[in-house]
C-alpha cells in the first residue's frame, strides 16, 4: 500500500501562534498525520509522535527542497509552505547541524527571489505568499538568516559538464539518458545528486530530497506535480530535451526518481492550483484550494492531485488520468521504470513505500482537515497595571471545540514570549516583565486533539508596567556635609527591588567606599557618619544597587560636597572690650566632628600669651561656649585674639577675625 497525506482547509493566515512564527499549520499538521500513521519525519533515538528509528531527516543530513522558481506569484512553490518546512527541519529533536538547501533548476528563466520578467507584465519580487515580498531568497537572508540554511540555483551550471572525477567544479553528469547536477553549498557541502556527498575519499548518504512542487497546469503534460516537478532538475543542454518533450516525460522522470535521487518526501503543493495558466498568472487563472497531498509514492501522489483536487477545480477532462489519457501515460511509463528497478524502498534513507502505484485500491488515503472549530477566548482577567520583575496571573476561559473535544489555552504576553500550550483545563498562566511598557495581552485556543485547530485570538487587554526602581532622594545634588557628622541617606522605591541595598560612595564617578554593603531596602534610610578623615571634596554621589539584581539602581542626580570639619570664633571676634577680672563667655560653632575636646589659647599680637583650657568639650549641636575669668592681672592691651583649636587634629583650628581690647 502507498499512504497518501492530505491535508484540507488550511487557514488563510497559517502560521501561528502569531504570523511572526515561522510555525506552518498546515505543514505541522501533515507531520503530525504522518506520525499518526508510522511515517516519521525525524530520525532520532527518541521515539515521539514525529521521530524514531525509522525517521526520515537526520540531524546531520544535507536536505534538499526542491521548489518552482521558473515562475513567480502563484505559479512559484508557496513560499510560507517552505518556511514552515525550513523550520520543522530546523527544529530536529536531536539539534539541527547539517544544512537546509533550497534549490531550483529554472532551465535560464528561474529565480529563486521571485522576480522573473518572462511572461510577467514586471520583473519585480512577487512571491507565492501571504506577503508577495516573501520569496524563497527573503526566508535564507532575512527570515531565518541562518548559516543552516542556504540556496542553489542551477541555472548558471546548466551548460557545464563534469566527468565522474571531478569532485570541484559545478556542473553536471549525465547517467543514460539523464542527466543531474553536482555542485558545492554555501556551506561547503559537496552534493553529487546521484552519488552523494563527496567526503573527499568516498560517499555519505546524508542526502535528502524534499520534493515540494506547486500544483498547476501544464500543456505537454497535462499536469505538473511532483513527477514534472522533479524532472525539471535535468540540464536541457544535455541532448535529450526533444526525446523528453514529451514523449520521454515519463521514461525521464521515472529514471530521475528510482536511479537519480528518490525524494524522501514529496509535497504537492495545493494551496493555490494554477488551473487556467502556468504561469499562476494573474490571479483569476487561479483557485485557493488551501490544500497539501504528501507521499513517498510520487505516481499515487500525481495520480490522486489529478483527479481529486486538478479536476475538481478545472473540470477539464484532460485532468482525469483515465487509461489513454496524457497523465496516464506517462505515469504508467514512470511507474514501470521504477518498479522494473526496484521501487523506492530504502529504510536506510527513511523511504518505507516500495512498489508505486496508480491503482486507487493499492493507496490508503489519510485526511486531516481543519474542521473543527474553536471559539475565541473570552477577554483575559488580571491586572492592567503593574511593575517590573513583579508576578502576575491572568485567566481565560469560555473557547469551545465545535465536536466537543477539550480545548487548550496559550497566553501572548505581547512582548515576543507566550505561554506555550497550556495543560488541558488549565486557564491560568503567570507572568513578569522585565522591561516597562505598555503590553497587548491577549489568549487563543486549540482543540487538544486536532491541535492545528485553533481559534482566533481574544480581545486584547492592555497591560502598563512601570519599572521596578530604587531613587537617591538624599544626598542628591548640592548638598554639602562635612567629615565626622552624621547624614542620613534616603531613598524612595517603586515595587519591591528586593530585601538589600548596597551603599556606595563615588568619587568623580569612581566607587570611593563601600558605605553599606546590605541595608534594608524597605527601611528607606541609612545614618552615615561621615568618617573625619574623609578627602574633601565637591564631586561626590550615592549610589544605591538591590543586592538582588544590580538592573535596580541609581545615583544621585549631582555630586554634593563633603567639607572638612571646621571651627569658627564666634566672640570675642574683634573689636569687643573686655575688662581684667570680669568672667566673659567665649563662643564658637562647628561643623563636621572636629574631635571631642578643643584648645583654647589667648593671643596677644599674633603670639600666645596663654592658655585657657587645653581639654574642653567641643559644644553640642555645632555650638560650644566656655566662660573664661579673666585674670586680674592681664596686662591691658588691644591687640588680643581668641584661637580654638582641635586636640585631635590641629587642623581644625580658628582666630578671632580681628583684635580684641582687656583693659
Amino acid at each position: 500500500m502507498s499512504p497518501l497525506f492530505w491535508i484540507k482547509d488550511i487557514p488563510t493566515q497559517p502560521f501561528f501562534p502569531s504570523k511572526d512564527s515561522n510555525d506552518h499549520a498546515g505543514l505541522d499538521a501533515l507531520l503530525d498525520l504522518m506520525g499518526e500513521n508510522g511515517l516519521k519525519f525525524y530520525r532520532s533515538h527518541q521515539e515521539t509522535a514525529l521521530s524514531g528509528s525509522s525517521g526520515m531527516i537526520q540531524r546531520d543530513d544535507v536536505v534538499l527542497i526542491k521548489v518552482n522558481a521558473q515562475w513567480k506569484y502563484r505559479g512559484c512553490t508557496n513560499s510560507d509552505l517552505i518556511r514552515g518546512l525550513i523550520q520543522a527541519i530546523l527544529d530536529h529533536p536531536d539539534g539541527f547541524i547539517g544544512e537546509v538547501v533550497i534549490f531550483e533548476n529554472g532551465q535560464g528563466r528561474g529565480s529563486l527571489n521571485c522576480n522573473n520578467g518572462s511572461n510577467y507584465p514586471d520583473g519585480t519580487v512577487h512571491a507565492n505568499a501571504n506577503n508577495e515580498n516573501q520569496s524563497f531568497l527573503y526566508l535564507v537572508h532575512t527570515i531565518f538568516n541562518d548559516p543552516r540554511l542556504s540556496s542553489y540555483l542551477l541555472d548558471p551550471i546548466g551548460g557545464t559538464f563534469i566527468g565522474a572525477n571531478d569532485h570541484v567544479k559545478d556542473g553536471y553528469r549525465k547517467y543514460e539518458n539523464v542527466s543531474y547536477p553536482c555542485f558545492t553549498t554555501a556551506r561547503g557541502n559537496r552534493v553529487e545528486l546521484l552519488e552523494g556527498l563527496w567526503q573527499g575519499s568516498g560517499y555519505s548518504q546524508n542526502l535528502k530530497l524534499i520534493n515540494v512542487p506547486v500544483l498547476k497546469i501544464h500543456s505537454g503534460s497535462e499536469l505538473t506535480a511532483s513527477l514534472k516537478h522533479f524532472y525539471g532538475v535535468v540540464s536541457m543542454s544535455d541532448g535529450q530535451s526533444p526525446f523528453r518533450h514529451y514523449g520521454g516525460l515519463g521514461e525521464t522522470s521515472g529514471k530521475m526518481v528510482v536511479s537519480i535521487r528518490t525524494p524522501v518526501l514529496n509535497i504537492i503543493d495545493a494551496i493555490w492550483v494554477s488551473f487556467l495558466s502556468l504561469s499562476g498568472y494573474p490571479a483569476n487563472t487561479t483557485f485557493q484550494a488551501s490544500q497539501i497531498l504528501a507521499s513517498q509514492d510520487p505516481i499515487a501522489l500525481d495520480y490522486w492531485a489529478a483527479k481529486y483536487i486538478l479536476y475538481p477545480i478545472s473540470q477539464n477532462s484532460h485532468h482525469v488520468p483515465v487509461p489513454g489519457s496524457t497523465i496516464d501515460t506517462w505515469l504508467t511509463a514512470a511507474r514501470d521504470i521504477i518498479n522494473g528497478r526496484g521501487g523506492v524502498y530504502d529504510p536506510n534513507g527513511g523511504i518505507m513505500t516500495d512498489a508505486v502505484t496508480k491503482d486507487e485500491q493499492q493507496m490508503s488515503i489519510h485526511t486531516f482537515t481543519f474542521s473543527d472549530t474553536v471559539s475565541a477566548p473570552d477577554t483575559l482577567e488580571g491586572s492592567t497595571n503593574g511593575l517590573t520583575g513583579k508576578i502576575y496571573t491572568y485567566t481565560t476561559d469560555g473557547s469551545v471545540s465545535g465536536t466537543g473535544n477539550p480545548v487548550q489555552y496559550l497566553f501572548d504576553w505581547g512582548d515576543g514570549t507566550d505561554s506555550g500550550w497550556l495543560p488541558i483545563g488549565q486557564k491560568n498562566a503567570s507572568k513578569s516583565w522585565t522591561s516597562s511598557g505598555m503590553y497587548q495581552v491577549k489568549a487563543q485556543a486549540r482543540c487538544a486533539y486536532q491541535t492545528m485547530a485553533v481559534s482566533l485570538w481574544s480581545a486584547t487587554l492592555l497591560v502598563t508596567i512601570s519599572p521596578t526602581s530604587i531613587s537617591v532622594v538624599s544626598p542628591n545634588g548640592r548638598e554639602i556635609c562635612s567629615g565626622g557628622s552624621t547624614h542620613s541617606i534616603r531613598w524612595s522605591r517603586i515595587g519591591n527591588p528586593g530585601a538589600y541595598v548596597k551603599i556606595e560612595l563615588l568619587k568623580g564617578g569612581t566607587v570611593n567606599r563601600t558605605i553599606a554593603p546590605f541595608a534594608s531596602s524597605g527601611k528607606g534610610s541609612y545614618n552615615w557618619k561621615i568618617p573625619s578623615n574623609q578627602v574633601p571634596g565637591t564631586d561626590y554621589r550615592i549610589r544605591l544597587t538591590s543586592t538582588s539584581n544590580s538592573a535596580y539602581t541609581d545615583t544621585s542626580d549631582s555630586d554634593f560636597t563633603i567639607a572638612a570639619p571646621t571651627i569658627t570664633v564666634v566672640s570675642p571676634n574683634g573689636g569687643e572690650t573686655w575688662t581684667a577680672g570680669e568672667i566673659k563667655p567665649i563662643r564658637w560653632n562647628y561643623t563636621g566632628n572636629p574631635g571631642p575636646y578643643l584648645k583654647l589659647e589667648l593671643l596677644k599680637a599674633g603670639v600666645v600669651n596663654r592658655t585657657i583650657v587645653s581639654g574642653f568639650s567641643k559644644g553640642r549641636g555645632g555650638t560650644g561656649v566656655r566662660n573664661w575669668k579673666i585674670p586680674s592681672n592681664q596686662p591691658s592691651g588691644s591687640d588680643y585674639q581668641i584661637r580654638v583649636t582641635s586636640t585631635n587634629n590641629g587642623a581644625y583650628t580658628d582666630t578671632s577675625d580681628s583684635y580684641f581690647t582687656i583693659v
